[in-house]
């Protein structure tokens, strides 16, 4: 004989369905379904399984759209993952292409994002908003070059490496950071090993065929005919290439006193589509020196 206790089970659980039913049921989305397919029901109640499935709430499936379909005689919840989602993984994916190809001397500099750029003086604010608006410059689809002046440790580098990541985020696009002096070593070096993968056709293949190319400390390399003509062959190559340095345009392609550290056909290529897309900062204390 069956308890009490068992009796009032199967009326809870019974109460629990006809409810759980009846919100289902209730709900726009579910009613507008049933109509625009005249279902039964048989088939309403075949499908009651895929309807909560539609309704509820699933962490798994967060980055994904639903869609409820007919499928032969009941109902079936679709899934297609959202265009934000696959935007977001295209752009994890380029980020990671970037750091493990670009050719750093401090590697330190493959973390280095807007968000966790130090801003404590006016300077650094518009050194920041600076490279802000270059990034959506870039972005936007703009073209030519840009400089970043100014002494060592100001913070070019690392908001050179940022504005490469906010420029990456669409995941549709390739970008590179390149120290230039450790470029030319790995080439030179790469004459005396025949297993190096750095060789020149390779470096050049590298940096000429990425849709935005940071060239950071030009200038700093051992200054040669070999490595001015491989910097020219490389700006020959390119449509817009950001480039960092700790001189001064006028210590770059000299003036009518003074020879500068390249050449007039370098220097032409470096401020190639320039405009405004230039920014000194030489009021900016190094970031690096510790406080004692």
């Amino acid at each position: 004989m069956e308890s009490i206790a068992e009796a009032m089970d199967k009326v809870i659980d019974r109460e629990k369905y006809a409810e759980v039913t009846s919100r289902i049921l209730g709900n726009v989305e579910i009613k507008a379904f049933i109509e625009e397919h005249d279902m039964q029901d048989r088939e309403i109640m075949k499908s009651m399984p895929k309807f909560n499935e539609y309704l509820r709430d699933n962490e798994q499936f967060k980055d994904f759209s639903k869609k409820l379909v007919l499928n032969a005689d009941y109902a079936e919840v679709v899934y297609k993952e959202t265009d934000e989602s696959i935007s977001r993984k295209k752009a994890h994916s380029a980020i990671n292409r970037l750091k493990a190809k670009s050719l750093l001397l401090d590697e330190t500099i493959k973390t280095a994002t807007f968000e966790n750029f130090n801003i404590e003086t006016d300077e650094e604010q518009q050194a920041f908003e600076f490279a802000k608006n270059l990034a959506e410059f870039y972005k936007n689809g703009g073209q030519g070059n840009s400089f970043m002046s100014g002494p060592a440790g100001s913070g070019k580098s690392h908001l050179s490496m940022a504005i490469l990541k906010s420029y990456l985020e669409s995941g549709e696009k390739t970008a590179l950071f390149v120290s230039y002096s450790h470029v030319v070593r790995l080439i030179k070096d790469s004459f005396n090993n025949r297993d190096s993968v750095y060789t020149q056709n390779n470096i050049m293949s590298l940096l000429t065929n990425v849709d935005l190319l940071v060239m950071d400390d030009i200038g700093s390399e051992n200054n040669s005919d070999f490595s001015e003509e491989l910097l020219t062959d490389v700006l020959d190559g390119r449509i817009s290439t950001i480039i960092t340095t700790n001189l001064s345009s006028e210590e770059l392609r000299g003036n009518a006193n003074k020879k500068g550290r390249y050449n007039q056909r370098t220097a032409s290529r470096m401020f190639r589509g320039i405009g405004g897309k230039a920014f000194n900062f030489k009021g900016i204390k190094d970031k690096r020196v510790l406080p004692f």
